[in-house]
């Protein structure tokens, strides 16, 4: 099936994970121009395949998640 030059949910969340190191959620919707419930689901999917890692994340008293690319990814991609 020929791809008309647009890029998938997944590979925009990559994109901006290896630009960026870590973000929260909110910086995700912004950056993706995804919505928040359908990027839930692709991080979470993300999560289980071992691509992405989540961890909290604290500023100015609030906890918050943040979504990091996963190291070993990074590496065999040369990245790092």
């Amino acid at each position: 099936m020929p791809r008309n030059g647009s890029l998938t949910i997944s590979e925009k969340i990559l994109l901006v994970l290896q630009e960026k190191g870590c973000c929260s959620l909110e910086e995700l919707e912004r950056y993706t121009k995804v919505r928040r419930n359908e990027l839930l689901v692709y991080l979470t999917k993300m999560t289980r395949q071992g691509i992405v890692t989540r961890s909290w994340g604290h500023f100015a008293g609030k906890k918050y998640r943040k979504y990091c690319l996963k190291t070993t990814l990074k590496k065999e991609l040369n990245l790092s």
